[in-house]
């Protein structure tokens, strides 16, 4: 139970002085899992600088009490040595039962505090004062009631491009005088797609479309070219003259002469750095996104047909987050 883990070995000095080193072996103790449930197999407890203070006052009252023979001095040893064994019990229950999982995958760009999804439920009892994070010098504090759920986003150091694991997740609680800390190292299986960080390069993306070759199309399209718009449809495949005749909307089909989607390739940036490239990239390819332009990504090992729309504009930035220069199947 968990009185039984009251010491943790010789190593456990205090909550406060675990060295980093431990701390890493109590997480490497748990198999990675995208749920946890707390209990006294992954729970520790410790007393804090204020329980070793309230221990040593009761043991200069005991003393007291040894040396004048005073009744009074013994109760009240004995009570308050009652009332911090009964707060081991009521911080170990507050964390016990509580269930950890990850939830969804969050996303970011390099250089970013890598954020990480992470959700807490209680069924049996409330969960008060839980501090969590992936650090001890960097934890937010949350209360948990009963039979509810509460989501929670912690931030880990920026990290490089790529798909991102939380390495461990460390939740803690004092609840409820301050004397006893309850604390658990977890290794949650969440994950964090992070995107390469987007900079502007030099090279203009132009669209599928100039001005002078707009100006060269003919006054009116065959049917065949056109349809009704849609939302997610580019901007630029409007056919403005059809809407101010008949006032309908209606876009130029992919298939129509001059109406190639925009393409982003890797082969328009000059340069030679592998990461910068995939920043330009990444800029250009959250330009045409939030401009609503259609466009497909054309990098080595993979191409992306063209398309418009959130899912679109997230495939195409895991792409850019998971190149390698060994390259990736070619999708077509």
């Amino acid at each position: 139970m968990a009185l039984t883990q009251f010491f943790v070995g010789r190593e456990a000095l205090s909550n406060r002085t675990i060295p980093e080193s431990i701390a890493q072996r109590l997480a490497a103790r748990s198999a990675r899992s995208r749920m946890f449930r707390l209990s006294q197999k992954n729970v520790y407890i410790f007393p804090t600088r204020q329980g070793f203070a309230f221990l040593a006052l009761l043991i200069l009252m005991l003393v007291t009490a040894i040396n004048y023979q005073s009744s009074l001095i013994y109760l009240f040893s004995f009570l308050l040595g009652a009332v911090f064994f009964i707060s081991i019990w009521l911080c170990f229950l507050n964390l016990s039962g509580l269930q950890i999982s990850s939830f969804e995958q969050a996303e970011c760009f390099a250089g970013q505090a890598c954020p990480f999804h992470v959700r807490l439920f209680s069924e049996h009892h409330a969960a008060l004062a839980i501090s969590i994070g992936t650090a001890k010098d960097a934890l937010s504090s949350t209360h948990v009631q009963r039979g509810a759920t509460v989501d929670q986003t912690i931030f880990g150091k920026p990290a490089k491009r790529g798909l991102q694991t939380l390495k461990r997740l460390r939740l803690e609680s004092t609840f409820p005088f301050g004397m006893i800390i309850a604390w658990t190292w977890l290794k949650l299986d969440a994950k964090t797609m992070v995107y390469p960080k987007p900079i502007q390069s030099e090279h203009v993306h132009l669209g599928s479309v100039s001005e002078a070759q707009d100006e060269d199309l003919p006054n009116t399209e065959e049917l065949s070219d056109l349809k009704h718009y849609q939302q997610g449809d580019a901007s630029n495949r409007i056919v403005w003259k059809h809407f101010a005749a008949k006032d309908q909307l209606v876009v130029r089909s992919y298939e129509a002469g001059g109406t190639d989607p925009d393409w982003i390739k890797w082969d328009d940036y000059d340069t030679g750095n592998t990461e910068l490239k995939l920043s330009f990239l990444c800029f250009d390819v959250l330009d045409a996104s939030q401009q609503n332009r259609s466009f497909g990504l054309d990098i080595p090992g993979q191409l992306i047909r063209p398309g418009a729309g959130e899912a679109h504009r997230r495939k195409c930035l895991t792409a850019l987050a998971l190149y390698s220069q060994s390259g990736a199947n070619h999708e077509h």
